[in-house]
């Protein structure tokens, strides 16, 4: 009988793997120790009662349909004759991040970045899938020197911010309801 245990989602050995797009070619993003994800939130003060003074319980809860940027933290191990962010290709030969700020901005086509997860052939894993993080932008690459002692390790941070995210398969439905200008299709929305 096959194994069909289901099994828990593992980082390392290839099953979580990101990658960077800035227009040369996806690159996987090497030398990392660790990337800390952070969610967009709502926009505004978040879900709303709808409390008539009559009423003993709310009737209704208000939520936005919209949310504010997610973040991305990226600890890279620091390498010979390179700055961190060098390693991302569209990048190079930058100076500082001043100079990041304003390759970032001429860049022809926005930046996405993507999370593979590709699921060991071990049990009922389900099938490999793909996280995009679209337009993204680099905020801030903490370039200052922190050396592990126990380890050696000489670490640096890239902080990139992004507008939305998809998964491989999965409609967006806030994008469904536009149409090809952009313009919300009232004509699908429901109340």
């Amino acid at each position: 009988m096959p194994n069909t245990r289901h099994r828990a989602r593992l980082g390392g050995s290839a099953f979580t793997v990101f990658a960077w797009n800035s227009g040369n070619g996806i690159e996987p993003i090497a030398f990392a120790r660790q990337i800390s994800h952070t969610s967009p939130t709502p926009v505004g003060p978040g879900p709303t009662p709808i409390h008539p003074m009559d009423e003993p319980y709310a009737v209704e809860i208000l939520t936005p349909a919209a949310s504010n940027i997610g973040s991305l933290t990226l600890e890279l191990y620091e390498l010979y004759n390179k700055k961190v962010w060098e390693r991302l290709s569209a990048l190079a030969n930058t100076l500082d991040l001043v100079n990041i700020f304003i390759k970032v901005a001429s860049l022809d086509n926005p930046i996405t970045m993507y999370k593979y997860i590709i699921p060991p052939h071990v049990g009922t894993t389900g099938t490999p899938y793909v996280e995009s993080y679209h337009n993204c932008v680099i905020t801030n690459v903490l370039d200052g020197e922190s050396i592990e002692i126990g380890t050696m390790e000489v670490m640096k941070q890239i902080e990139v911010a992004y507008t939305r995210m998809s998964r491989d398969g999965v409609p967006n439905l806030a994008l469904e309801l536009r149409d090809s200008n952009g313009v919300p299709n009232s004509g699908n929305a429901t109340r």
